[in-house]
């Protein structure tokens, strides 16, 4: 099979065929290592299936399988030309082949097989003999190997040579030349900086080599070190040579390698690693002194022992992490081969060995219990004990012998009773048998006892490892009886649990607040709340305000006259007052921090039915709206925000100080109808979608109808703020602006505008109430508007209107940056607010006209932070969950290797609601929305945003003019012809080509968007999540990070399932397949999903568990959503039942459970993603798809 393709015809100068370039393509992917496009490349051109399938194998680390899969091509190539010679045009697949059977080999540790296969006759391998002798160990074949290999040498693997040259100085045993090591370990980094400096300047995996040489070459430096010492005449036993030689080996075994890193890199730094632990060993054993116990020489050995141990079991471990079952059982085995193991090296190596056995799952369930059961326990200490009884009880409870397992997990816990691992596992248990149970025949007592077990594994763990069991005790609270048996464990176990622990889960918290469980679980929340104020102090004053304003709202539906009372106090006037309790003073409200979190915070608790505590006086204002009763879940909110306020006045007054400021980053009236216009366009373009069947008769809905008259009788005032959410003036900020908007209302050309505008959307007109109609004057409104904000300033200086922000240092008080507590770190990590920074700029982002705020941290860094307004109290609320929920999955991407290794992470900016209706956005502000670059574009050629959708609902007319209905050629004509006439394939191409002019960050930005979209396709589709519009997709032009906002659960509103039902599973429309190009979408995309989907299906990280927790709080809100609408006027609210959340949550969870396992499951080329892929990009589907989602772009 050595067929040289050199002699082909096809690759002399200017006869070079595609084959040939494709060939030269793969082998630039190759050098760069990027083997996704390497991958995807080779499998759209393989000419065997077998090549296909092996090289998707080897992508996902699947390396066994894959080497079988090379040899069972090159068996089948053997047979298929046994007669006749192979094409030509075959030579780089049988390369390919062999080559990539030697690295399956490598990753496997076949250095032996390696060793035999580079020496066989005729095919010698010089260079694959210096790689494979020193680690069985050989040096006289490896000296023989370096003697030819130095003819032949490639000058970029120059440096390769000379590190087995220093290798060959130290370990040859006839050979030694410690002296010249410091030479060559010169020589290697001058070769290792020259090749560094080759390479292109952004770094990225072409560059591993040569980090990973680093480390060979300091070892290599070290390694000398240890010779040195162990010489004769090196002073072997003197104790500054032994402490060096401590020093090495305890820094060895600090400095490891990342787990995203080859097995074959572990493998070199281990057995390098491994020969000098054996010279310690040797020589201490060899040089006996007859010294008494205890032998100082036989612990120098034992130094050499251990060291050696654990860098075999450390191995075992990576490998299987890797997946690599059988190389970790190999590795472990190996440990045998040393004298006298400690203890707990023994115990180390069960333990890798057993979870080997659990990882490989149900069939060798019983070979794992075997090993434990052989084992003699009196030798081990208690806590090594005590976790060998608890893998038994998981064992003895997979095998479902479960009166056993309960036994040994109880032990367990009796014998160590600070084991997480035992509790954790113990509370698996009991969880299951709860659960297990019918509703009405559960057993209270079980889930006590799961509750208790999963609290004590959180009392000693990191918060990482914590998360999932206490996502697994909020969601077992969805079971709890009226006597709230399960709130009242909680409460009583939870002391012991350090209130970090609870930060990334405050939202579930507050959730349980306002239920009946809330009663129990105020306690915990102060607890948090006392050591971290601004993580608890926020959301619950967010809270606390959402849910004044929705009594408020019914107390106006049982009151009309109060109602009506209220609306005629001057809208003007309520437009720009804020629902915020604020300080007494915008410019001073560090003097008054009593009244500052009391005074719309606390204030209407005085008529409080929990308990009266509360005490403090109704802010001015409350009496005017009625005497409205706070309810029990306000009461609650308000108690715990004294208890803050109480505990940190400083830093409570200053965050109230500071909110009370954001009222000035309210929009204008200008911004706020153009903001409302633009919602109504879009229930508009949703209708019309819906009514596609018959165009020229749709007409608005009703709910449109009412939003749109509501903009009108509203209009400048803002719909949001007629409804008498805001009735009080807590602070001068707000009374300012209260007098602005009075000006606003006295303008006369906000007058004539009113007055064309009322005219305009005149229902009572023949044809008014046609939704094309409609759409075309909202269209017409919308150009207006943006012609009048585009005449605005675009920036103001703080210091004009925002003393308090302006003064403010960390002097004022020690207060975070928005979002530092939404996931916990170090508490020297979180970075304070140093001071705000002088300009803030009117950005248009998010589908409103944002300020954007710069803070300085005390790191010295800068932040910018969006303030943007939502009159949309529940929905922001369901966004932060969707970002909650990607937050937390990060951590587990970067704990599986072939996540870790692609960099996968979700960009997930920090999103803080200060009030029910102002958050504060992380931004970056070379962020861009995929929709403005579509407009960038659309106003470089000269053409309409929205003609394309105007175009669709044209065709569509014309055909039902005629009497039809449009088919689905009809609709893949319209997607053509949009193509051709206005929106290209090429359009974010030709955009990222004109940005980006050097190629390095033209591929770089394409390279990491690629993966971006294959995160946000993989959470789209698996998650049910609601479809990914161009408006809501951010593409950060300084990194190619991708954030998404307004992605929610796709719940339906009336049966509150997880929406399955959509023609594309995401969005890979001809615009993004196109920039990505055919290899980018086979290789690196779709390589992307199956890793991600690999890594959250892993059942170590339980992922159901956060799923249930976050869910639960989703169905939660569905459920008071629908009793809003069905119930009567000023209804109260009462919980959902407890079965019916548990039913709808486990459907939900079940259903992306499902996906996940499908995208999960991998069996080569024909994977699960591909077939996704191929309809995400179908013209067929996507011609199906609402035009306002902009299936061309």
């Amino acid at each position: 099979m050595s067929l040289g393709i050199t002699d082909s015809p096809s690759t002399s100068p200017g006869n070079i065929g595609p084959h040939d370039t494709l060939d030269c393509l793969a082998e630039l992917y190759a050098l760069l290592r990027e083997e996704d496009l390497w991958g995807g490349l080779w499998q759209r051109r393989a000419r065997y299936a077998e090549t296909a399938a092996a090289v998707a194998l080897e992508q996902q680390g699947f390396f066994e399988q894959a080497q079988a899969t090379y040899e069972a091509a090159m068996g089948r190539a053997k047979h298929d030309h046994a007669l006749t010679p192979a094409s030509p045009l075959l030579q780089s697949e049988i390369r390919l082949w062999e080559e990539h059977w030697v690295r399956c080999s490598k990753e496997l540790s076949q250095w032996d097989l390696l060793l035999d296969y580079s020496n066989a006759k005729g095919c010698a391998n010089p260079h694959l003999v210096l790689e494979s002798a020193w680690r069985i160990p050989n040096w006289t074949l490896m000296k023989e190997a370096l003697s030819q290999v130095e003819q032949s040498c490639p000058k970029e693997q120059a440096w390769r040579v000379n590190l087995y040259r220093g290798y060959l100085a130290i370990c040859h045993p006839d050979d030694h030349h410690l002296s010249l090591v410091d030479r060559v370990v010169e020589v290697i980094t001058g070769q290792c900086i020259r090749e560094w400096r080759r390479l292109p300047r952004v770094v990225s995996h072409v560059h591993l080599p040569i980090l990973q040489a680093a480390q060979q070459i300091m070892e290599l430096q070290e390694a000398a070190q240890i010779h040195q010492g162990l010489l004769p005449g090196g002073g072997g036993r003197s104790a500054a040579s032994l402490y060096d030689m401590r020093a090495i080996v305890k820094t060895w075994r600090n400095r490891l390698p990342v787990l995203s890193d080859d097995l074959s890199h572990w493998s070199d730094i281990f057995t390098w690693r491994q020969q000098h632990y054996q010279a310690i060993v040797t020589h201490y054993d060899s040089n006996p002194v007859g010294a008494t116990p205890p032998d100082p020489q036989a612990n120098q050995a034992m130094l050499g022992v251990h060291a050696s141990a654990q860098s075999i079991i450390h191995y075992g471990k990576i490998a299987r992490k890797h997946g690599l079952t059988n190389v970790c059982l190999d590795s472990l085995s190996r440990i045998h081969t040393i004298p006298s193991v400690p203890i707990v090296d023994c115990f180390q190596k069960i333990r890798q060995q057993v979870k080997c056995y659990l990882q490989m799952g149900k069939n060798e369930l019983q070979e794992g219990l075997d090993v434990i059961e052989s084992t003699n326990l009196k030798y081990f200490a208690k806590d090594m004990t005590a976790e060998f009884y608890a893998l038994k009880g998981l064992f003895l409870a997979q095998m479902g012998r479960s009166e056993e397992a309960n036994k040994a997990l109880s032990a367990g816990v009796q014998l160590h009773d600070t084991l997480v691992r035992a509790w954790a596992l113990w509370g698996d248990y009991l969880e299951q048998l709860f659960v297990r149970d019918r509703w009405d025949s559960r057993q209270p007592s079980l889930a006590v006892g799961a509750l208790t077990c999963f609290l004590h594994a959180c009392r000693h763990q990191n918060e990482p490892k914590a998360r999932k069991y206490l996502a697994k005790v909020l969601w077992l609270l969805t079971y709890d009886n009226e006597k709230g048996t399960l709130a009242e464990a909680v409460d009583k176990y939870s002391a012991g649990v350090p209130p970090q622990q609870w930060l990334p889960w405050v939202p579930q918290l507050l959730t349980c607040l306002v239920r009946a469980e809330g009663r129990l679980l105020l306690n915990l929340l102060v607890q948090v709340g006392r050591v971290f104020p601004q993580a608890v102090y926020f959301p619950i004053r967010t809270l606390y305000l959402t849910l004044k304003i929705e009594q408020r709202e019914r107390y106006k539906s049982c009151n009309p006259e109060a109602a009506s009372s209220e609306a005629g106090k001057g809208t003007a006037l309520q437009a720009q007052a804020q629902p915020q309790s604020s300080a007494d003073n915008a410019g001073q409200p560090q003097a008054a921090p009593q009244q500052a979190a009391t005074q719309g915070a606390a204030g209407s608790s005085a008529t409080t039915g929990e308990g009266g505590q509360a005490g403090q006086q109704p802010p001015p204002g409350d009496a005017a709206g009625g005497p409205i009763r706070a309810t029990p879940s306000m009461w609650r909110c308000s108690k715990i925000m004294h208890m803050q306020r109480d505990l940190h006045p400083t830093v409570l007054s200053s965050l109230e100080g500071i909110v009370d400021q954001m009222v000035w980053f309210r929009e204008n009236w200008y911004e706020e109808v153009l903001r409302q216009l633009r919602q109504g366009l879009a229930k508009c373009y949703a209708v019309a979608f819906e009514n596609r069947g018959a165009v020229a008769e749709a007409t608005v809905t009703p709910h449109t109808l009412n939003f749109l008259k509501k903009l009108v009788s509203t209009f400048g005032v803002g719909i949001e703020n007629v409804s008498g959410v805001a009735t009080t003036f807590s602070s001068a900020a707000s009374e300012s602006l209260a007098r602005r908007a009075q000006a606003t209302a006295q303008d006369p050309v906000f007058q004539k505008m009113k007055g064309q505008f009322t005219t305009d959307f005149d229902f009572s007109v023949p044809g008014a109430m046609k939704l094309h109609n409609l759409i075309n004057k909202l269209k017409k409104w919308i150009k207006i508007l943006e012609a009048k904000t585009k005449l605005l300033p675009k920036s103001l200086l703080i210091e004009e209107k925002c003393r308090f922000l302006s003064n403010f240092s960390q002097q004022t008080a020690d207060v975070a940056l928005p979002g530092e507590f939404l996931l916990p770190k170090n508490n020297h990590y979180y970075v304070r607010i140093a001071r705000f920074m002088p300009r803030v700029e009117i950005v248009q982002k998010h589908n409103t006209a944002a300020r954007r705020l710069y803070i300085r941290g005390q790191n010295g860094k800068i932040y910018p932070y969006l303030v943007v307004n939502d009159a949309c109290l529940s929905d922001a609320r369901r966004e932060e969950r969707v970002l909650q929920l990607l937050r937390m999955l990060n951590h587990y991407l970067d704990k599986q290797k072939e996540t870790a290794r692609r960099c996968l992470h979700f960009a997930v900016p920090r999103v803080v609601a200060v009030s029910p209706q102002m958050r504060l956005v992380e931004d970056n502000p070379a962020s861009i929305s995929l929709l403005d670059i579509y407009k960038q574009r659309c106003l470089k050629r000269g053409v309409e945003p929205d003609a394309p959708l105007g175009r669709y609902y044209e065709r569509l007319a014309a055909v039902q003019a005629r009497g039809a209905q449009a088919s689905h050629q009809v609709l893949r004509d319209i997607l053509r012809d949009v193509q051709g006439s206005a929106v290209p394939r090429t359009l974010l191409r030709d955009w990222a080509q004109s940005t980006f002019l050097c190629p390095s960050d033209y591929w770089t930005f394409r390279k990491q968007l690629t993966l971006q979209l294959s995160l946000a396709g993989l959470a789209e589709f698996v998650m049910h999540l609601t479809r990914l519009n161009p408006d809501m997709m951010y593409l950060h032009q300084d990194s190619g990070l991708m954030n998404l906002s307004y992605f929610k659960f796709d719940v339906d509103d009336i049966t509150g399932e997880l929406d399955a039902n959509r023609p594309v599973p995401f969005r890979l429309t001809p615009n993004l397949s196109e920039f990505i190009t055919p290899v980018g979408v086979a290789g690196p995309m779709t390589a992307a999903m199956i890793a991600t989907a690999r890594c959250l299906a892993h059942p170590n990280f339980k992922v159901q568990a956060l799923l249930r927790a976050v869910l639960r709080d989703e169905m939660i809100a569905w459920h008071k959503k629908k009793q809003d609408d069905t119930t009567a006027p000023g209804g109260v609210p009462h919980d959902m039942d407890g079965e019916l959340l548990i039913n709808m949550v486990s459907k939900a969870v079940n259903a992306i459970t499902t996906r996940l396992q499908t995208l999960a499951t991998f069996e080569g080329a024909d994977s699960k993603a591909s077939t996704l892929v191929a309809a995400a990009n179908s013209h067929d589907n996507l011609c199906r798809m609402d035009p306002a989602w902009q299936p061309w772009l």
